[in-house]
Order: structure tokens, then sequence, then C-alpha cells
């Protein structure tokens, strides 16, 4: 009986969020599941106000859901166009003259930096690792290379490298 009265109301307001037909005829039943599960809680005030609330959040959350949906589909294909751009032998030439180039910046460094970042940035070892080839403690891997971060930032403009 609940059903019969009302099915129309809940569908009118599920379906002014979801512009759809068929998507608004599920929601009005969602909308009555969630209603007969809420009825103990219902303190008899405003029948018809406390259902279309019920229908409206209900299909405030679908059409939430469904944007969410979307954008992890979409979040999915980018990587998949992506995938092996061939570089151009331009771009590859300036990629290398740029490596060798930081490779000189290195070299350029005082020595006692120049080992600490050539492990870290370039072979990309651990402070562990560094600390066990150099014989020296962790901290001091760690020390050298904020050190090492200051001189670059002093002696280095970003134009050298580009």
């Amino acid at each position: 009986m609940l059903i019969e009265k009302y099915k129309h109301h809940i569908f009118k307001v599920t379906f002014s969020v979801a512009k759809d037909v068929q998507e608004a005829e599920d929601l009005t039943q969602e909308t009555f599941l969630k209603i007969i599960d809420a009825l103990p809680s219902y303190q008899s005030q405003g029948f018809k106000t406390w259902i279309s609330r019920i229908a409206h959040n209900t299909a405030i959350d679908s059409f939430r859901k469904k944007k969410r949906r979307q954008e992890d589909l979409t979040s999915f294909d980018e990587p998949i166009l992506h995938i092996q751009q061939e570089q151009s032998a331009e771009n590859e030439m300036l990629s290398r003259n740029q490596k060798i180039r930081v490779q000189d910046a290195i070299h350029s460094m005082p020595a006692n930096y120049r080992d600490v970042v050539y492990d870290y940035y370039i072979r990309e070892k651990s402070y562990a690792e560094i600390a066990k080839k150099l014989d020296m403690a962790e901290k001091t891997v760690e020390m050298r290379l904020y050190r090492a971060r200051k001189w670059m930032k002093q002696y280095w403009k970003e134009d050298d490298f580009s």
C-alpha cells in the first residue's frame, strides 16, 4: 500500500536528479527498500518530506558513484594511450647531451660531495648502500647530501642544463 501510494512521487524525485527513466525506476525501487529499512527510525513528522529526502539522497549517492566510476575508468585510459611513444632522434640527442652536462657538473663539485651525489642520484643507491661503500655513517651520507644540495643551489643554474 505504501509503494502504491508514493511510487509516482518517489519516481519524480529520483528522476529530477537522474534524468534517465530506467535509472529513476531503479532508484525508486532502491529508495523503497531504504524506506522499509528505516521505518523503525521514523519520528512521525512529515512522512512525505521524510521519504522525499531519502529518495533525493539515494539519487545523489548514485550520481556520485557513477561520476567516480567514470573518473576511475578515464584514469586507466591515460597510461594505455602513452605506451612506448618513440622518441625522435632529436629528443634522444638532447637528452643524451643533458645527461653529459649533468655528469660534468657533478664532476665539478667538491670531492667530498661528488661520490655521494653520484651514487644517490645517478646510481639510485640508498643511504645505507652509500655509507657501506664509502665506509662512513649513514648520518654522514645524509649530511653530505644536504650540503651538496645547498652547494648546487648556490653554484648551479637551471640554464646550465637546458
